[in-house]
Order: structure tokens, then C-alpha cells, then sequence
């Protein structure tokens, strides 16, 4: 099985992206890069998940700029 990326999240600024990974062993991940002067960065696998929805509440509820704001 190839790795399939099955989601990407973009920030408001554009500079920022979160991406919802199948894993080729099967599992999913999430994966953050960040754009600078030389590019897009590197991404590497933050956790390992049984399902696409829980990769993507893990990446939710961890990254930053993804979390619900509370009124």
C-alpha cells in the first residue's frame, strides 16, 4: 500500500498546513509543515492513529490555529 494524503488543512495565512496522512503500513498520522524563505519544511509523523477521524480530533485539539476558539 502507498502513503495517501487524505486531508490537508491550510492556515489563514497560507504559511502553515496540516496534512491527514494513510500511512503505507496502514496507520494514519497527521503532519505539519510550515513555508519560510527556503520553502515548505520537512513534515514529520506526530502520532499514530486507527482511523482517518482520529488523526484528524488529534490534530485538532493539538494544533494550535485548529482548536475552537471558546466564546
Amino acid at each position: 500500500m502507498a502513503e495517501t494524503i487524505l486531508k490537508t488543512l491550510t492556515n489563514e495565512i497560507g504559511d502553515e498546513r496540516v496534512m491527514i496522512v494513510r500511512r503505507a503500513d496502514g496507520a494514519y498520522t497527521y503532519r505539519r509543515k510550515w513555508h519560510g524563505e527556503g520553502g515548505w519544511s520537512g513534515a514529520l509523523d506526530l502520532g499514530l492513529y486507527d482511523s482517518v477521524e482520529t488523526a484528524e480530533a488529534e490534530a485538532r485539539m493539538r494544533v494550535g490555529w485548529l482548536v475552537p476558539a471558546f466564546h
